[in-house]
């Protein structure tokens, strides 16, 4: 759905916001969250170093700021 990436020298963290379907032809998601990833770059390639995720729920809803893409 979106996807926002913070960086500083060779860290990065990614925020990407994600729907699930059941099939493909469906109109409505039957799950939304969040995917976080901690990426670090050796000077050669970027290295996936912890992947977290949470599913949205009405306790927590995704926020708007992450339903667009920044970068």
């Amino acid at each position: 759905m979106a996807r926002r990436i913070d960086s500083y020298g060779n860290i990065a963290q990614v925020f990407s916001t994600y729907q699930s379907f059941h099939k493909a032809d469906d109109k409505k998601p039957f799950a939304r969250g969040i995917n976080s990833f901690q990426l670090l770059n050796d000077g050669k390639r970027w290295w996936v170093m912890t992947i977290y995720w949470q599913g949205e729920t009405a306790e927590t809803p995704i926020p708007k700021k992450y339903l667009k893409s920044k970068n």
